[in-house]
């Protein structure tokens, strides 16, 4: 078993080349404050050097940055890393930008962490997963971080949205970490989630951030369709939100492990 599932194809990693997904990164929610201590747990004594694998516009980057010896926080899309580098810390002396493919960047010596923070299903994973092995100090191990959201009242509402406008018409749910282990490419030695960190953003902002995911790039939808999304979405919303405001909870889940080199 080597062929990634379909609607994890190359095609949808590209939209986030896309400047109105760039763009509406920055409406994405925070990566709670525990994420950062929790990956600094899995660093061995020392100074440490850590690789992040598809960084994107910088929200984990720069959290990350001040608190190790150096970073290289790369990724393929030339108009995420300008978003980044123009963030304020961006030129953090402890921070390389470097625009290219984990599957075909070669590193300058090891690593005592890789990072993977909701960007590793978009890489070629037969590829990915056994040069980050070799990349690692012994011992080292990949952390896959994802962020999540508590439950919403407009939870229901939003995934009939989704399975109606999303162009990515084959997409399923999935398991990351399950899939790569079946792949024989991880093996996981721990996760850890961290405490639940309320936040707030205008409805409008909630709105717009789903336009920096998977099937919602605004290149790729038609105006109608994305209008319609829009428009829908911040009703739903508004049923529970009268002030205008999203108040959630957000937590970071990191799983943590050995990359392998795949099955046999």
């Amino acid at each position: 078993m080597t062929d990634k599932p379909e609607h994890l194809g190359p095609e949808w990693g590209e939209q986030f080349r896309d400047r109105s997904v760039v763009r509406a990164y920055g409406a994405r929610p925070p990566y709670p404050r525990g994420t950062v201590e929790l990956l600094e747990s899995l660093l061995p004594p020392g100074p440490a050097r850590v690789l992040e694998l598809g960084c994107g516009s910088g929200d984990l980057s720069l959290q990350l940055a001040p608190r190790v010896a150096a970073l290289d926080a790369l990724d393929p899309s030339e108009p995420m890393l300008e978003a980044a580098r123009a963030r304020a810390g961006a030129s953090h002396p402890n921070v390389r930008w470097l625009a290219a493919a984990a599957e075909s960047f070669q590193p300058d010596s090891a690593y005592s962490l890789a990072v993977a923070a909701e960007s590793l299903h978009w890489m070629e994973w037969s590829v990915v997963l056994p040069r980050v092995a070799s990349w690692l100090r012994p011992g080292a191990v990949l952390a896959i971080v994802t962020r999540e959201l508590a439950p919403l009242p407009w939870d229901a509402e939003l995934g009939k949205l989704i399975a109606t406008h999303s162009t990515n018409r084959g997409f399923r749910a999935y398991d990351l970490v399950a899939e790569l282990e079946r792949r024989g490419l991880f093996r996981e030695k721990g996760r850890r989630r961290t405490e639940p960190e309320p936040f707030a953003q205008p409805v409008a902002d909630y709105v717009e951030s789903f336009h920096s995911r998977n099937g919602f790039s605004r290149e790729r939808m038609s105006a109608r369709a994305a209008a319609e999304f829009d428009a829908a979405l911040s009703a739903a919303v508004a049923r529970h939100a009268p002030d205008a405001v999203v108040r959630a909870a957000g937590r970071a889940l990191v799983v943590w492990g050995t990359p392998l080199s795949g099955a046999a």
